[in-house]
């Protein structure tokens, strides 16, 4: 297999791995997961993705702060 032909773009990569586009475009920016820009756009390896879930991705892990920057 050619190397390209098992590039997509990131938000069909997140599509089938079941994650928000955010989620794995920050995997690709972190090099969690196989990617590389092409023409200027961001591409992740097809190939990577059930890698990625079994052995890198947590989805309890991140929690967003509600709190964050508030005040009372």
């Amino acid at each position: 297999m050619d190397d390209m032909d098992d590039l997509i773009p990131v938000s069909e990569a997140a599509n089938r791995a079941g994650v928000s586009r955010n989620t794995m475009h920050l995997a690709a920016k972190n090099a969690s997961i196989k990617s590389r820009n092409v023409g200027g756009f961001l591409l992740v390896y097809a190939s990577d993705i059930e890698r990625w879930k079994r052995e890198v991705y947590k989805p309890n892990k991140v929690r967003r702060s509600s709190a964050k920057g508030k005040e009372e």
